[in-house]
C-alpha cells in the first residue's frame, strides 16, 4: 500500500536530490541540517534508499568514535525519509527501532545507511537497514523498525 499512487523512480530521485537544498521544507527544522546526509541511490521498485553521512567532530563519544545515539539517529532519519516519501503528505512516526552495533565508526568514516521497506500496510510500515562504512564496505550496524502512518498531513513551511 502506498499513500500517494502517483509516485515513480524519477519522482523519487528528484525528491531525495532536494534533501541538501537549503530551501527543502524538511531542512527547515532540526537534525536533518546538522547530520547533512547525501543521496547515494534510491529504488522505487525495491522501496530502498541509501544515504551517506560524514562523521562530524560533534558526533563523537568520549572515546573518539561515532556516538551510538548518532548511529541510531542516522537510521531513524533514513528510515523516516524513506517512509515519508511513500506516505507524503502524511506524517509518520517511529513506533520502535532496534539497533545492533557491530563495528566502531571512526572520526574519518563516512557511513552509508542502506534501508528498505519490507512491509507496507495501511497504518504501519516495517523496514530493515544496514549501516556500512564506505571504507571497505564494513558492516557497522543493523536495524529494524516499524513506523506508524498518521492521519495528519505535514504542514510545509513557506
Amino acid at each position: 500500500m502506498i499513500g500517494n499512487q502517483n509516485l515513480n523512480q524519477g519522482d523519487m530521485e528528484t525528491w531525495f536530490s532536494q534533501i541538501n537544498a537549503p530551501d527543502f521544507y524538511m531542512r527547515k527544522m532540526g537534525i536533518l541540517t546538522l547530520l547533512d546526509p547525501r543521496l547515494k541511490e534510491c529504488s522505487f521498485e525495491k522501496k530502498e534508499l541509501v544515504l551517506s553521512f560524514d562523521v562530524k567532530d560533534w558526533e563523537l563519544n568520549p572515546e573518539g568514535g561515532l556516538h551510538g545515539g548518532i548511529i541510531v539517529t542516522g537510521f531513524d532519519m533514513t528510515f523516516g525519509l524513506l517512509c515519508h516519501y511513500f506516505e507524503k503528505p502524511n506524517m509518520v512516526c517511529t513506533v520502535n527501532l532496534s539497533t545492533t552495533f557491530i563495528q566502531p565508526v571512526l572520526p574519518t568514516d563516512t557511513v552509508e545507511y542502506h534501508v528498505r521497506i519490507i512491509s507496507h500496510g495501511k497504518n504501519m510500515v516495517s523496514m530493515t537497514g544496514e549501516a556500512r562504512l564506505k571504507r571497505e564496505n564494513i558492516l557497522a550496524a543493523t536495524a529494524a523498525t516499524t513506523f506508524m502512518i498518521l492521519n495528519k498531513q505535514i504542514e510545509v513551511p513557506k
